[in-house]
């Protein structure tokens, strides 16, 4: 009897050990882990989309792209700030930690209207985040 449960007891052991190795992480797990994409254009004398709604900890990605010269992008908040060259599309990664409305401004001057061009990030609070 002892060597019965003995090869019971590895038959165990080694259908544990492929059903931990084999595990796949699920759609819902990898999607998590990706940055979410925002698409955003730069130009005379706008941001479009002028007003980013995000979540607190949340990764995001933002895409921005010239539609007409040189312009900048800025939250000063979250220490970003990039060149956008006519033509040219630059990519940002950040996550922003604070709940809040931040001012997003053009960092390159584009022209008389340059002050005017404004845009804002609306960072909502996490469920259960400390404020």
């Amino acid at each position: 009897m002892s060597d019965t449960v003995s090869r019971i007891v590895r038959a165990c052991l080694a259908l544990s050990a492929v059903a931990t190795t084999s595990h796949v992480p699920s759609p819902a797990l990898a999607q998590a882990t990706e940055p979410r994409v925002i698409e955003i254009v730069a130009k005379r004398f706008e941001f479009v989309p002028a007003i980013i709604e995000v979540t607190q900890g949340e990764r995001i990605r933002l895409v921005v792209k010239s539609g007409d010269g040189l312009h900048g992008f800025g939250i000063k908040r979250f220490d970003v700030s990039k060149e956008v060259a006519r033509g040219e599309t630059v990519t940002i990664d950040f996550t922003p930690d604070a709940a809040g409305t931040f001012p997003i401004l053009c960092t390159e001057f584009c022209g008389n209207g340059h002050e005017d061009m404004k845009g804002e990030l609306v960072v909502k609070a996490r469920p259960g985040a400390q404020p």
